[in-house]
């Protein structure tokens, strides 16, 4: 069974700009998917349109959540507003990556950073990566990702039992049973 990742790729709020770095945003989208598709172990399903406003942000993220997901990647190749991850985050699904290159023509990092840092004011856990997920060392993160969100999700409604306590009543000494 393949894991299924969301991506939402952001774009600009100005109409105009973001019309002007649509087919950038689009190429660096199929680039993302395509890379994850070719691994073999990665569905991904991406967003159906660029996110440029409140309206699609919200559409777009329950429109992926909807199939069946086990995370999301945000991807950033120009500036965006941050209030636009705010509204797919509250409205898809988590885990959250937030994905950038590193291209200093457009703004992409600075876009996913300023997100990235809105989601933390939120308290709605994110892992950021940057760099070109073609290079093995960035998709090797990314697809740690990918592995770590299914996981995530698999456990969900799992039963997990605890037998014994702390050796010598040392609380370091084993992981908090409250964290699982």
């Amino acid at each position: 069974m393949k894991i299924k990742i969301g991506i939402l790729a952001f774009s600009d709020g100005r109409e105009y700009v973001h019309k002007q770095l649509k087919s950038i945003n689009q190429r660096f989208l199929k680039m993302t998917a395509d890379v994850l598709r070719n691994t073999g172990e990665i569905e991904p399903v991406i967003g159906e349109e660029i996110i440029w406003t409140p309206q699609p942000a919200k559409a777009q993220a329950k429109k992926i959540l909807d199939q069946n997901i086990d995370g999301t990647i945000f991807n950033f190749l120009t500036w965006s507003f941050p209030n636009f991850a705010i509204i797919a985050a509250q409205n898809g699904k988590s885990p959250h990556l937030m994905l950038s290159n590193l291209n200093p023509q457009y703004p992409g990092l600075v876009a996913m950073l300023a997100s990235a840092g809105a989601l933390d004011q939120l308290g709605l856990f994110n892992e950021r990566i940057w760099g070109d997920i073609s290079k093995k060392k960035i998709k090797k993160k990314v697809l740690t990702f990918c592995r770590a969100a299914h996981a995530v999700n698999t456990l969900k409604g799992q039963t997990f039992g605890l037998f014994g306590g702390r050796s010598f009543g040392m609380n370091t000494a084993t992981v908090d049973p409250l964290q699982w």
